[in-house]
C-alpha cells in the first residue's frame, strides 16, 4: 500500500487538485474531470499503453491529480462519499491498513486511514491472462462473500 506522499516530487505535476473530484456512492465511483484533467489522463493512459503489459505499468488517478501547497504540502483531489460508505470505508480501511503504522503514529493518535494515502482509482496495463485471473479471484471472493 502506498503511504501518503509527504515531500514535492522532482517531476512536473498534473492538471491539479480542482481539476478532479471522486464520488462514491451505492452505484460506484464518478470522476468528475475538467477538459485539461481529461487530456492529461488521456496522456497518462497512451504513456502506460505504450509499455509492455508485463511491467504493470499504472496511472494512479487521485494521486496523478493531486497537487502542492507553497509549503510543500500535499493536497489529494476531493473525494467524497455518500449513502453512508464514508464511515464504512474509513472501518475498513483502518481494519486493513493497521499492520503497516509506525509506534509513533499510533502514539500521535494517527489512524491508518489517515497515513495511508486517499481513496484511488489505479488504472492498470496488464496482459490479457492477468485480467482473466483478477476475474477469477474476484469471482472466488464474491463467492466467499458474507456480506
Amino acid at each position: 500500500m502506498a503511504r501518503r506522499p509527504t515531500k514535492k516530487p522532482a517531476k512536473k505535476m498534473s492538471a491539479g487538485p480542482h481539476s478532479l473530484a471522486l464520488r462514491l456512492d451505492v452505484m460506484g465511483v464518478t470522476a468528475y474531470m475538467t477538459k485539461a484533467a481529461i487530456e492529461d489522463l488521456i496522456k497518462e493512459l497512451v504513456r502506460i499503453s505504450a509499455a509492455d503489459p508485463e511491467e504493470l505499468h499504472d496511472v494512479h488517478v487521485a494521486m496523478h491529480f493531486g497537487g502542492w501547497t507553497p509549503s510543500g504540502e500535499y493536497i489529494a483531489p476531493s473525494f467524497g462519499h455518500h449513502h453512508g460508505l464514508g464511515s464504512i470505508l474509513t472501518k475498513l480501511r483502518n481494519e486493513q491498513l493497521k499492520d503497516g503504522m509506525t509506534k509513533a503514529e499510533i502514539e500521535r493518535g494517527i489512524t491508518p486511514d489517515e497515513a495511508y494515502r486517499a481513496f484511488d482509482i489505479t488504472i492498470m496495463h496488464v496482459s490479457p491472462e492477468v485480467v482473466q485471473r483478477v476475474a477469477i479471484e474476484n469471482e472466488a471472493a464474491e463467492s466467499g462473500s458474507t456480506d
